[in-house]
């Protein structure tokens, strides 16, 4: 019985890891936020839009960073890439209405390309964006180390997979052994 245990245990942990890690490695250049943010309202001074990624982006002559107009024309901008963090810088928004930002960007962790994109509404009445910190450069944690989400997958699969191996493996060799045992010790008062 140990012996089952301990191989469900290991099956189990390998199972988790196997789909804590695919899932990681699915999600090619991950937007973790944006300035601005995807549906936001922005006014003031809008010049840019500010991106942080949960891995790095490499910094390749294709990556693109366009912008959309509310007209539907599109202008690449002027992109920076520095670790986690790519700018896009364009003239400064003047027209209200709704812009779309499209990236294709380059993840540095496994090479793959990613595009997306994602709008926001320009009113220049509204409250300027919150622009990005530095530090965004450096990933706001989390940019491939384990998080709690996936420490609580490793560890509810396998006591999961061991309760239910202790639940339903047939215990029947232990109760033979007892109901020979309560036998003998019958026979023995006889």
């Amino acid at each position: 019985m140990a012996l089952v245990v301990a191989i469900a245990i290991v099956l189990a942990l390998l199972f988790s890891l196997l789909v804590v890690f695919s899932d990681t490695a699915a999600a090619h250049a991950e937007m973790r936020r944006s300035a601005p943010n995807p549906g936001q309202t922005v006014g003031g001074l809008v010049d840019r839009v500010e991106m942080e990624f949960r891995e790095p982006i490499r910094p390749h002559q294709s990556n693109g960073v366009a912008l959309q107009y509310p007209d539907g024309t599109r202008a690449l901008t002027r992109i920076e890439v520095n670790g986690h963090l790519v700018r896009g810088r364009f003239n400064t928004l003047t027209e209200p209405g709704t812009y779309k930002v499209i990236w294709e960007l380059l993840d540095d962790s496994d090479g793959d390309w990613a595009t997306e994109e994602f709008e926001f509404t320009y009113d220049p009445a509204a409250v300027p964006p919150e622009w990005l910190p530095p530090s965004a450069a450096q990933g706001s944690g989390s940019d491939g180390g384990i998080g709690a989400s996936t420490i609580a997958l490793i560890v509810i699969i396998p006591v999961a997979v061991v309760l239910a191996v202790w639940l339903f493996w047939p215990r029947r060799r232990g109760a033979d052994r007892a109901q020979q045992r309560r036998k003998s010790r019958a026979k023995k008062r006889r």
